[in-house]
């Protein structure tokens, strides 16, 4: 069945690129010949300000005026914009995102996302520290595909790169509120400017507040909330005509009930259940006697909490010298707590067979410098440094199991596990890249990073009553790695270029977690390391009125790292991955006011080598497709209307490598629309909203259960909801 699919949706894709590059070619001048050109996009993804169409790699920008309540509000957002980036969410402190089939499920005090966040180019250590709410961002860079060479600490799947807003010498200031369904309340603002002659800052904030879209009738707790609150500021001091020094500090809390778990899947075929289905039948009929059977409505007693603070402070340094020579130091430290209360089943016992709570949390710190010299000659731009990164983590996981009365193991017995972990992760590495313009029109661009890693653990592991399984200190391994690129880039036209590259990501080994041997908790995985190679257009077309987008790649991942739940214990392990695709965005101004965007993503990831080879690799939709239509018009009186509408599809794919039947999601759709109306003098503006405006039931991440069917948490519901901005002087 799935080599029937790739076989026609390969012949679907093949002829994509090619029918819409000939459109491009076959359409009038005339069709945009009252339309606007298209306005450039600044990046600094290659550590160098260049326009996004003259960067030679897979790249998605997502703007900050489309970041708001009404648009994109959360990494989640992101990933229905990107081609091939998956998003789930196991629980606050747990988010997972896979691009290009690559990512990792590893909760480990010693573990490294494998699609990494940057916040003003400061590499976050732990993923939970990146997902608070986004506002009021300059843009959000993507970049696909491992990148070996000038990032923090290197990454086999992609980079998310977060760029807040530099102070600006001139004053602005904005507060908004948001109101909508399921009691929604946001409050933003933010005041921008200079403070002195030389010196200049800004200040945002945000405060969001949700009800519950889900609740537990057992409990009465209402469950998938929201209570956030987000400060940033920053200070630039032009410390003299060729030296600035950029003061950053942020800080995020949130206080939330958790989420609603619900059994699901019941009804699948034996085999596809971890015991055999034995238990399907019981679970049924628990689910019928609880009222649980809507996915918004769980069956549990515990008082859930989800709990987390983040706060960091950056100091970038900037020195030009002369002949184009330049030097930047970035120093960055960071915390994150977390923890939460949750029962994972999504059924209490009794009346269930088991019941599993889940207590676990992390505290966190890290420290970061970065040193990069860079030159910007004729011919030749490059860029050479030296990174450091120190992380120290504490983690702790209280998971007991109570065995019901109808249980087949030790009915009516406790088994209490805790786990606990202490982790000092240390990284550096020195780098560089040069960019050669050889001719007018091409260029060739080498890069190079060695890294060294070095994990020390102290791993230990307890089970009732009070026995020590084991206890491990000073663990310790060390890992290093040459990663080198390949580029070269032919501007075969002013409006048209040609790329090709190849390159090489790593990602440093982990000692594992909430293992039950000793034997694997003393043991690392290995560290990851991908080979990637991709072809690319970037395309302008019709004096810049439609850009067009392609890209081709082919990418091999040695010992991605990931942990599955099988019979009550949590198996990690490394796997193969191959995967391929096809990923395009376009963007078009159809008329003056008209603007027409999207995305298109095939992909084609198996796991190599192992008992699971020849499956699909897990958050691996066949194909995926996101299309936004804009239009704007202005009113006799000089105020402006703007629509948007957008609608985000995904294929369905499987959460686990087994690619058991209870582990499959289905597709889905996602429909956003808003109309804005911004006063005449533009100091206000109100905007009417909606998202997933189909109420489509969409699973925002699952568990397969030890005894049967599916745990599966929801992505929200249909929302909708009115945002006021105003606007001062």
């Amino acid at each position: 069945m799935r080599d029937k699919q790739n076989t026609n949706h390969s012949a679907v894709v093949a002829g994509a690129g090619f029918v819409l590059s000939a459109l491009a070619v076959a359409v009038p001048q005339v069709a945009f010949s009252q339309s606007s050109a298209l306005e450039e996009v600044i990046v600094t993804a290659e550590r160098r300000a260049q326009d996004a169409q003259d960067v030679p790699i897979a790249l998605t920008i997502i703007g900050g005026s489309e970041i708001s309540p009404s648009g994109i509000s959360s990494i989640s957002d992101v990933a229905l914009k990107t081609p091939n980036l998956t998003f789930t969410q196991f629980n606050i402190g747990e988010p997972q995102l896979f691009l290009r089939g690559l990512g990792t499920t590893i909760d480990s005090a010693g573990a490294d996302p494998t699609v990494s966040v940057f916040i003003d180019d400061v590499y976050v250590g732990r993923s939970a520290g990146a997902t608070s709410d986004l506002y009021d961002l300059e843009r959000i860079e993507v970049l696909r595909g491992p990148q070996g060479t000038l990032y923090g600490r290197n990454v086999t799947g992609g980079a998310i790169s977060i760029v807040t807003k530099r102070p600006s010498n001139e004053f602005e200031a904005k507060l908004g509120v948001t109101v909508g369904n399921y009691g929604l309340t946001v409050l933003r603002g933010l005041v921008d400017g200079p403070i002195g002659d030389n010196l200049a800052g800004n200040l945002s904030f945000s405060k969001r507040d949700r009800d519950g879209y889900a609740y537990s009738n057992r409990s009465g707790q209402e469950l998938d909330d929201a209570d956030n609150f987000s400060l940033r500021g920053k200070l630039l001091w032009d410390i003299s005509d060729n030296t600035e020094l950029l003061l950053g500090f942020d800080y995020s809390t949130d206080d939330n009930n958790g989420q609603c778990r619900n059994l699901t899947k019941l009804d699948n075929p034996a085999g596809d259940h971890n015991a055999g289905g034995v238990f399907v039948p019981v679970l049924q009929q628990i689910k019928a006697d609880t009222n649980s059977e809507d996915p918004r409505t769980c069956a549990m007693t515990i008082e859930q909490y989800a709990e987390r603070d983040v706060f960091g402070l950056s100091a970038r340094l900037q020195m030009e010298f002369t002949n184009d020579l330049s030097l930047t130091s970035i120093t960055a430290y960071r915390e994150l707590e977390y923890s939460w209360l949750q029962e994972l089943g999504g059924l209490d016992s009794p009346p269930n067979l088991l019941s599993v709570e889940d207590n676990e949390g992390d505290d966190a710190d890290q420290i970061s410098q970065e040193f990069r010299l860079t030159k910007d000659g004729d011919r030749l731009f490059w860029v050479a440094g030296a990174y450091y990164f120190k992380e120290n983590v504490d983690r702790f996981a209280n998971v007991p199991i109570f065995f019901g009365p109808g249980s087949p193991v030790a009915p009516g017995a406790l088994l209490d596990r805790s786990w606990l972990q202490s982790a000092t992760n240390t990284s550096m590495a020195l780098f560089g890249q040069v960019v050669w313009s050889m001719t007018d029109a091409l260029a060739l661009t080498l890069g190079g990073r060695h890294t060294w890693d070095e994990k020390e653990m102290d791993n230990a592991y307890y089970s009732s009553p009070g026995n020590e399984v084991y206890n491990f200190k000073g663990l310790e391994e060390s890992w290093d790695e040459f990663t080198p690129r390949v580029t070269v880039d032919w501007q075969v036209t002013d409006d048209h270029m040609l790329f090709a590259t190849w390159s090489k990501g790593y990602k440093s080994g982990v000692f594992i977690s909430q293992n039950t041997t000793a034997a694997l908790a003393e043991t690392p995985l290995e560290p990851e390391e991908a080979t990637n190679m991709e072809i690319g257009a970037k395309t302008r077309w019709f004096d810049n009125r439609l850009q067009f987008n392609l890209v081709y790649f082919d990418l091999e991942n040695e010992n991605q790292q990931l942990f599955r739940l099988e019979n009550f214990t949590l198996v990690s392990e490394n796997f193969g991955t191959e995967s391929s695709g096809i990923e395009l965005d376009f963007i078009a101004a159809l008329g003056k006011n008209l603007t027409l965007s999207g995305m298109y993503a095939s992909l084609d990831a198996e796991i190599v080598g192992g008992q699971f080879a020849g499956n699909v690799a897990p958050r691996s939709p066949d194909y995926k497709y996101s299309v936004a239509l804009n239009y704007n018009a202005a009113l006799g009186n000089g105020a402006i209307l703007d629509f948007d509408a957008s609608v985000s599809y995904s294929d369905n794919w499987y959460m686990e490598a087994t690619n058991q039947g209870v582990s499959y999601m289905d597709d889905y759709s996602i429909v956003d629309a808003s109309v804005r109306y911004t006063s005449s003098g533009g100091n206000w503006e109100v905007t009417l909203w909606g998202k997933n405006l189909s109420d489509e039931l969409v699973t925002s991440h699952s568990i397969v259960s030890s005894f049967g069917g599916s745990v599966e948490l929801f992505a929200p519901p249909r929302t909708y909801g009115v945002t006021a901005n105003y606007f001062f002087d």
